[in-house]
């Protein structure tokens, strides 16, 4: 069976699904040939995928349509706060700011935040050591903190502690999370932080999810280390 012949059996069965399986292309093969072997059937999925016919999608998952990765745009503010963080911290840093939700929502929003991250033991000392910087900077704040002196402001500086196994891409001099770990970490700050701003998460995961290509075991395996795999499982559900 030509690759084209096989596409086109999976797209009958499985067409109108965001994602198939490893085991549901395993069916399809062994349905047009019973004695196909294993290291066949992983033959035939690695020609679909470098034939561009399948993309993966995830450990065991692949789509039909082609996406392509999201590009992290710092703005030149974040990248300029950056900087002159990195240069006080003593650990990694990774960074993302309410500019990438616009870029994946499509909106522009006048009031703009920056997410920081480092190991928990550092938080105090940058913390301390930002003082000096004209915008205003907040150190892991709760829903109270947030309503009374962030809502206002118009920018502002967010220092949270680092997750361990946050998906990472360094991009230049600069680290932010993953596409992943960006829309898991937009979930965790949602009540807190980003619904006050308007943001809608239904509305960013479906847009993210349109537009780019996303590894759905990382997002849920990273959704998983921040307890919150079973309400992205019922986003997706309600969304895709």
């Amino acid at each position: 069976m030509k690759n084209a012949e096989l596409i086109s059996r999976l797209k009958k069965r499985y067409g109108k699904k965001e994602t198939v399986t490893t085991q549901e292309i395993t069916e399809v093969l062994s349905d047009a040939l019973p004695n196909i072997s294993a290291s066949t059937i992983s033959w035939r999925i690695n020609q679909l995928k470098n034939e561009n016919l399948i993309h993966q999608a995830g450990r065991g998952l692949y789509s039909f349509e082609f996406k392509p990765d999201y590009n992290f745009d710092l703005s030149l503010k974040t990248k300029r706060i950056y900087n002159r963080v990195k240069a006080l911290a003593t650990s990694e840093i990774c960074v993302w700011d309410t500019n990438a939700l616009d870029s994946i929502l499509g909106v522009d929003n006048t009031k703009s935040l920056i997410f920081l991250s480092v190991v928990k033991e550092d938080l105090e000392p940058l913390f301390n050591n930002m003082q000096a910087f004209s915008k205003q900077v907040f150190l892991n704040p709760d829903k109270e903190t947030i309503k009374r002196y962030l809502k206002p402001l118009e920018e502002a500086i967010v220092l949270t502690p680092m997750v361990s196994e946050t998906p990472l891409i360094k991009t230049g001099d600069y680290v932010t999370p993953t596409l992943e770990g960006l829309l898991v970490n937009s979930l965790c700050e949602f009540n807190t932080t980003l619904d006050p701003m308007g943001y809608s998460m239904r509305d960013l995961f479906a847009l993210a999810f349109e537009k780019y290509s996303i590894n759905r075991s990382k997002l849920l395996r990273f959704a998983s280390r921040r307890d919150k795999k079973l309400e992205i499982e019922t986003l997706l559900k309600n969304i895709l």
